[in-house]
């Protein structure tokens, strides 16, 4: 279950846009919220804890338990840090920023986090203009991609437990990569649809089994299997399916349709406007 969720904000109003996500969750989970961020000066420090305070202000008007601190300048490395000494089990921030109170470049240090090699689920908004935000925050199904993997399928208790948390579904996806994109398939078109079939068949038998799975431990399920690459099926069917975030292991080995979760992952959160919730399976380091 979230307790904890760690919210860094640089002051800009990019960086806000992962907010009312954060309301949205905290709400739904009972967990308590802690704002963050770091400074240069004390000068700065005075500016921002005004800041902060105004937005923990508006979070406790929503009922949400809500903190916040203010450390000596750090980026990645300072969020992780706090992150680590409050026990979070969730950081949530935006994609992008733009210089704010705070002074950071919020784009490289999401990217900075998302390849660290000790982080907490992360949830990712992608930062954009008020006027294409949603008016408010409905998570009512899940999408979660799969690759075939016992890595990928790790994420499912805790994605599965989020889903009890704010009454939403499951869809579980699995795609198969084209195999005409590969040096000599064009010689035999019969061959490959025949093995495209093959695949379909493994991928829906292997989905099938785990929506039950899922089913019978009291969540809502569907399946999805399309032909296609990984990071543009992920993102169309996600808003095919009215889907409100995207779960996604961050990293996992080739499965039944050889994704490299990794780089799937990195992909749809650079891709998809929906928010993206991206775990590290257990045993799995970071990029060096």
């Amino acid at each position: 279950m979230i307790e904890r969720i760690l919210v860094p904000l640089d002051g800009s109003e990019l960086a806000e846009v992962v907010l009312p996500y954060v309301e949205y969750l905290a709400s739904r989970t009972g967990a308590g919220v802690r704002l963050f961020t770091a400074v240069a000066s004390e000068a700065e420090r005075q500016e921002a804890t005004s800041y902060l305070t105004a937005k923990r202000d508006r979070l406790r008007e929503a009922a949400v338990e809500a903190t916040l601190s203010v450390t000596p300048d750090g980026e990645a490395e300072a969020i992780l840090a706090a992150a680590d000494a409050w026990q979070a089990d969730l950081i949530a921030m935006s994609t992008h920023g733009r210089s704010g109170v705070m002074r950071w470049v919020f784009g490289s240090v999401a990217d900075k986090i998302i390849h660290a090699q000790e982080v907490p689920p992360l949830l990712v908004v992608r930062a954009r203009p008020e006027k294409e935000r949603p008016a408010a925050v409905n998570i009512e199904r899940i999408l979660v991609p799969l690759d075939g993997s016992q890595l990928s399928l790790s994420i499912l208790p805790q994605v599965e437990e989020l889903a009890k948390a704010l009454g939403a579904s499951l869809v579980l996806f699995s795609g198969v990569i084209p195999l005409d994109i590969y040096p000599g398939t064009e010689m035999a078109p019969a061959r490959v649809g025949g093995i495209l079939d093959e695949l379909m068949s493994q991928a829906q038998s292997f989905l099938a089994s785990l929506e039950k799975e899922v089913q019978g431990r009291g969540v809502k399920a569907r399946s999805v299997v399309t032909i296609g690459f990984p990071v543009d099926e992920i993102t169309r069917v996600a808003e095919e399916v009215g889907a409100g975030l995207i779960a996604v292991a961050t990293h996992g080995r080739s499965g039944v349709n050889r994704w490299i979760m990794g780089s799937v992952a990195d992909g749809v959160v650079r891709r998809s406007h929906l928010p993206c919730l991206m775990i590290r399976p257990e045993g799995v380091g970071g990029e060096e």
